[in-house]
């Protein structure tokens, strides 16, 4: 599974900060669908338009492995 940098940040740290209103509903949606994820630090692509795994979210931009625990 591969989540971008606001999934990441929520499923690693709970924190929201910095994302408007619209992608913290996308993010929490997406966390109560995949449930709680362990994000790999070492598998990460610097740039990708692949659509996040997690929030769904089409935005370009880094994205991070993960699995469902």
């Amino acid at each position: 599974m591969n989540i971008c940098v606001d999934c990441a940040m929520a499923h690693a740290n709970a924190d929201f900060s910095g994302m408007d209103n619209e992608t913290e509903v996308r993010v929490k949606s997406g966390m109560e669908r995949t449930g709680h994820l362990a994000v790999d630090s070492l598998d990460i692509t610097d740039f990708s338009w692949s659509q996040c795994d997690g929030c769904g979210s089409a935005l370009g931009g880094a994205r991070f492995g993960a699995v469902s625990l």
